[in-house]
């Protein structure tokens, strides 16, 4: 079963393509010193007893030269955690990452991105 964090008449975002430090996630891996693009995403519904659909919501899009050091420092999540019960971080390296974030943030559209969603 292919599940997408993501996807409209422009992209289409696999989770099983990005990576994940979630135990559970389809693609495990720990997030490395290099750098790349991240994804914050929730699942809403995930524990709704009946309910079989799955419904994932990229809430914020970045990026950085140090995905790991990123990630233990990220003030954004830190916010999300007070309204969020848990907030999955999935990421892709890539020295490309800055003009990748921008693409994405412009066809996703992330709600907790304003720097870019104008």
């Amino acid at each position: 079963m292919n599940l997408y964090l993501f996807k409209n008449e422009n992209i289409s975002i696999k989770e099983i393509e990005w990576k994940t430090p979630n135990t559970y996630g389809n693609n495990f891996s720990l997030v490395p010193n290099s750098a790349g693009v991240y994804l914050l995403v929730v699942f809403n519904n995930l524990l709704e007893k009946n309910n079989l659909q799955i419904e994932p919501e990229i809430l914020y899009v970045g990026s950085s030269f140090n995905l790991k050091q990123r990630r233990e420092k990220h003030e954004v999540k830190r916010q999300l955690q007070k309204f969020y019960s848990y907030i999955y971080f999935y990421f892709k390296e890539t020295n490309n990452y800055k003009d990748f974030e921008i693409e994405l943030i412009k066809n996703i559209r992330p709600k907790f991105n304003i720097q870019h969603n104008g």
